[in-house]
């Protein structure tokens, strides 16, 4: 049973449990919907969000996953140790510096903070568009696409999206991530101009162009994850 309770209102509550994990617990949220079953999943941050009608028996639904829970939860507590490295620039950690003006230094890998955070994020956004431009200009060649507008911004929910009007727009989180997990997320947002669905054909179509799309698809939750638990990009999203 949950012994601590954090807070309440009438659409969820949250409640502390003592699993026995390297850290001090499971921290969960209860969101009360009229939903037909319910739901259990682990957010890249650790905290677990349960989705349940009024009076279903939540406890119950806890202690039947423990064990994939705590296995979960293990799993992003290592993530959580990578992720206090320093801040991760093309899959690696580099050296923070506090700093008048931000910049990235690929030469020593260290990474320049300034004290604004939109500064920061234009630097980011200017580093990542060196980067992804060439890959856009290749793979629409490759595939036989001409996309719209490239835009780069600070999203809380994806990597990557295709309008109708077939602008590309990316994460400016992508600067973190290894260079080959971008060419994924670009292939992917490419094929969307063809298809706008996740269809067998828009599948077939990413697979022609990325075949390892499945591991890339794992290897990015994971790089999620740890830009969830990451204390320069929480500071970069608003957190204290």
């Amino acid at each position: 049973m949950p012994f601590a309770l954090l807070s309440i209102t009438r659409t969820f509550i949250r409640t502390f449990y003592p699993f026995f994990l390297k850290g001090d617990g499971m921290r969960l949220e209860v969101r009360r919907r009229p939903v037909k079953y319910a739901r259990i999943e682990v957010r890249p941050d650790g905290e677990v969000l349960v989705t349940a009608p009024e009076g279903f028996d939540v406890d119950a639904l806890v202690e039947k996953h423990r064990g994939w829970l705590e296995a979960k939860l293990a799993e992003i507590d290592g993530l959580r140790e990578m992720a206090e490295l320093g801040f991760p620039v093309n899959g690696e950690f580099y050296q923070v510096i506090h700093g008048r003006r931000a910049r990235v230094h690929e030469r020593f890998k260290t990474v320049i903070l300034s004290p604004s955070r939109d500064e920061v994020l234009s630097c980011l956004k200017r580093f990542l568009r060196k980067e992804l431009l060439p890959l856009v200009e290749r793979y629409a060649g490759e595939i036989g696409l001409r996309p719209g507008r490239v835009y780069i911004r600070y999203q809380r929910s994806r990597w990557g999206s295709c309008s109708p009007k077939g602008n590309l727009n990316f994460n400016v989180r992508l600067v973190s991530v290894p260079p080959g997990l971008r060419e994924y997320v670009v292939v992917h947002e490419l094929a969307h101009l063809k298809y706008m669905n996740h269809s067998k054909a828009f599948w077939e179509l990413v697979g022609k162009f990325y075949p390892d799309y499945r591991e890339a698809r794992k290897e990015l939750k994971k790089w999620w994850s740890i830009l969830e638990l990451n204390p320069y990009w929480r500071w970069l999203g608003g957190a204290e």
